[in-house]
């Protein structure tokens, strides 16, 4: 894992203070006061909390695991390259792929089918030769099935 940075400035000029809690110097001196963040889940450090342990911020967690820079890199692996972490499009429960058979797979949670890579319900694998056998030229062009990052969920789930 790289050296923690300020979510707001991105440097790496900060103190960890305990546990969870850090404080920017860069940030605290431009701002005149002191900026601290919590350097698992990247948000503000609450003003209002009693211990430096632990931020206490609703879904620290999961918005930690979805901002991991752990990718899956099996060569072998469908979801190469894939966020090892992702929240179900649907219930947002985190899973993560078991790296065999295709880059589509079902949430043990609430049984949506998606795409590990893309995150979308139906994609098309760059891979798959048998699309272009069965797909039909008057249908519209099919968006390519690309690997992205978690942002999306995370925005949508306001973390």
């Amino acid at each position: 894992m790289n050296a923690p940075k300020c979510p707001i400035c991105h440097q790496s000029d900060i103190g960890i203070l305990d546990g969870q809690c850090a404080v920017c110097r860069s940030c605290s001196k431009s701002k005149r006061c002191v900026f601290q963040f919590c350097l698992e889940c990247q948000r503000e450090w609450p003003r209002d909390a009693s211990t430096t342990e632990s931020c206490m911020l609703p879904n620290c967690a999961l918005r930690a695991a979805l901002l991991r820079d752990t990718i899956i890199s099996d060569p072998e692996s469908s979801v190469r390259g894939c966020p090892y972490f992702r929240a179900c499009p649907g219930c947002h429960a985190l899973i993560t792929h078991n790296g065999e058979g295709c880059p589509n797979i079902i949430c043990p949670n609430c049984n949506q089918e998606f795409c590990f890579r893309c995150l979308r319900p139906e994609c098309y694998d760059n891979e798959d030769d048998e699309y272009y056998d069965d797909y039909d030229q008057d249908d519209p062009e099919p968006e390519l099935c690309v690997i992205v990052d978690n942002t999306e969920i995370l925005q949508h789930l306001g973390l």
